[in-house]
């Protein structure tokens, strides 16, 4: 799998909901998506806010990760594209979105 595809908080965007609606090209996926994520994060995510090819592949960004996400701008602005890297690691930003992720898993 290719390095472009792990999000610098550990995350497998290949594994990501909204990758596989975006490779899919899957409207229907992309409603349940959102509204999955509405309720999860308390924003009001739409369908068309449901494309993503991977937070480090420079193509299309899901709106959490390109606005909503405190760890890629984090870790562009150390220079590194894996947390594990970080002087810092484990930091605050990265255990809060860890808890959150173990929420959404559930």
């Amino acid at each position: 799998m290719s390095e472009q595809l792990f999000a610098p908080c550990g995350l497998n965007c290949g594994q990501c909901d909204m990758y596989f609606a975006t490779t899919a090209d899957d409207d229907e996926l992309r409603q349940q998506i959102a509204d999955k994520w509405s309720r999860l994060f308390a924003y009001p995510f739409k369908k068309e806010d449901i494309n993503c090819d991977g937070c480090l592949s420079g193509g299309r960004m899901g709106i959490y990760c390109r606005e909503l996400c405190e760890i890629k701008p984090c870790a562009q602005a150390r220079g590194i594209t894996d947390c594990t890297k970080c002087p810092e690691y484990i930091c605050a930003k990265l255990q809060k979105n860890w808890d959150a992720s173990a929420a959404f898993e559930h």
